[in-house]
């Protein structure tokens, strides 16, 4: 495999915020910590605080997790280093998918186990683990209850409710053997029992065999114990709400649009089955939906007793993160490093760390089949990212070396109803507006024109029309971008992981474009 690669820019696939963010623009100097390169993370390496007590909580947790599970060497070593002060973390975080999800599943995690090589290499007195975070408490189940293959939705149909990691795997074995390709890894996972984080833990650990990637599954009431005093704030005096709100005025005036809206109170109640969000209610709380109610003092004492019953939502998950894990970067798309720029006031609250805020992996995959259809058509890497019928329109346009190109002839007409404007405006003034009027009804001929000029053109060439249309949709498939869609289950490349870990450097801020 080799890679690629286009600006962020030439893909017209992002945010204003996130461009100035990798560009370093200086409008978003203040809203982040660290600056998204080696640099930064050197930087965050000297300022990193951690105690002694949640790495040995830690330690602790993953070590049961994985259990009597055959862990990689390289796991093992990592988790044991882990309670060793000259050990950070590099994390990123993704929802349970079922067998993954899209690819860009793979990237990130990519992305973040190269980060951790490349820091290693360059600080080899500290140690760096690879860390994917498995957001377990997530429950908008309909957000990851299907793949799809070759444009089919599969969907995984179960009534279990709450976190979607508690789940059972019931149904996906059977899920599995209505997909093509190598499914093995996935129905082992799922065939052993135990739960949907186990199962992701299971067959994540196989993808990214040998690199010493760790998975942490945050639920846990150990992990949780350390914030206790955090969550109580969050409770009664909604600090993350008015340092977060604060932040997202800011962010406002520099003229981007915040990605979330912070809530009062930004914890949910978690039991089996259930996951609801906490909110006042007179002079206690209410489980939202439900009929469970506290007083203050009941919620408190039970916050004290089983931490394990509060959930972070996506304002506080982030702190919850670099509370438990002593943790440099974290590696996310563009809309969730949008909503971490947001929160950098809320970390400085709580004195909490904030971490470097690194890009993940982008990558559009393309195999040799595709390609040689590309260079038939002599097709750029930019002009892949066109839509369907400004390409088609392009594509013409060079091979014909713009003789459908009208242009010439729309400056000879603007030559020609100036004069006219010039003349009829020394006999009438009012002529002159008349005069445009024509003009413009002259260019929207002579564009109609253009455009069946376009059309016949098409016809006469429906090879390779139909060819663009189909490099098109390989591309952007039904529409959504190839990373956001495209399941590992399609690539019939057997080394597709390791290949994306050999040929993509995560600190070159660009589009890669892999091909086989």
């Amino acid at each position: 495999m080799t890679t690629e690669t286009v600006t962020f820019e030439d893909t017209s696939s992002f945010s204003k915020l996130f461009l100035d963010y990798v560009n370093g623009s200086r409008n978003v100097n203040g809203i982040f910590a660290f600056e998204p390169s080696p640099a930064g993370f050197e930087q965050a390496l000297s300022n990193r605080q951690f105690p002694q007590k949640n790495r040995d909580i830690l330690v602790e947790v993953l070590k049961e997790q994985y259990g009597s599970s055959q862990c990689n060497p390289d796991v093992v070593s990592n988790i044991e280093l882990l309670g060793s002060e000259k050990t950070f973390t590099v994390t990123t975080g993704h929802q349970l998918n079922i067998f993954t999800g899209p690819l860009f599943f793979i990237y990130k995690i990519a992305a973040t186990i190269n980060i951790a090589r490349d820091l290693a290499a360059k600080f080899p007195e500290y140690n760096f683990v690879p860390v994917y975070w498995m957001a377990s408490e997530d429950h908008d189940f309909e957000e990851i209850n299907h793949v799809y293959q070759h444009g089919v939705k599969h969907v995984w149909e179960t009534q279990q409710e709450g976190a979607v990691g508690r789940f059972e795997t019931g149904g996906l074995p059977e899920l599995a053997n209505q997909l093509e390709g190598r499914t093995e890894v996935f129905k082992q996972a799922y065939e052993q029992g135990g739960s949907l984080a186990d199962a992701v833990r299971c067959y994540t650990s196989k993808l990214f065999s040998d690199t010493g990637l760790v998975i942490i599954d945050a639920d846990d009431a150990r992990l949780k114990s350390l914030m206790v005093d955090i969550f109580k704030d969050d409770l009664i005096n909604h600090s993350a709400f008015h340092n977060v709100n604060t932040r997202s005025s800011e962010i406002s005036e520099k003229g981007y649009k915040p990605q979330i809206n912070p809530r009062e109170i930004n914890l949910f109640y978690l039991d089996n089955g259930l996951r609801k969000r906490i909110v006042r209610s007179g002079d206690g709380f209410q489980i939202h939906e439900t009929d469970t109610s506290f007083s203050q003092e009941e919620l408190l004492d039970l916050l004290q007793k089983s931490p394990e019953k509060f959930s972070p939502n996506v304002i506080m998950r982030p702190i919850y993160q670099e509370v438990i894990l002593p943790n440099l970067g974290y590696i996310g798309g563009p809309a969730e490093l949008a909503y971490w720029l947001q929160l950098k006031s809320a970390f400085d609250f709580y004195k909490v760390d904030f971490p470097v805020l690194m890009p993940r992996i982008f990558g559009l995959y393309l195999d040799s089949r595709i390609s040689r259809k590309i260079h038939k058509l002599d097709l750029t890497n930019e002009e892949l990212f066109l839509g369907l019928e400004a390409l088609k329109k392009r594509f013409l346009s060079e091979e014909l070396n713009n003789e459908l190109s009208l242009d010439d002839q729309y400056s000879m007409i603007e030559k020609v109803f100036e004069e006219i404007s010039v003349k009829a405006g020394n006999v009438d003034q009012t002529l002159i507006q008349h005069v445009k009027a024509q003009a413009k009804g002259v260019n929207k001929s002579v564009s109609n024109i253009q455009a069946k000029m376009l059309t016949a053109e098409k016809r006469k060439r429906e090879d390779e029309m139909r060819m663009i249309a189909e490099v098109h949709e390989y591309v952007y498939p039904g529409g959504t971008p190839q990373e956001r869609k495209v399941n590992i289950l399609e690539i019939q490349n057997e080394n597709f992981v390791a290949d994306i870990l050999s040929v993509s450097d995560p600190f070159e801020l660009k589009y890669n474009i892999f091909r086989d």
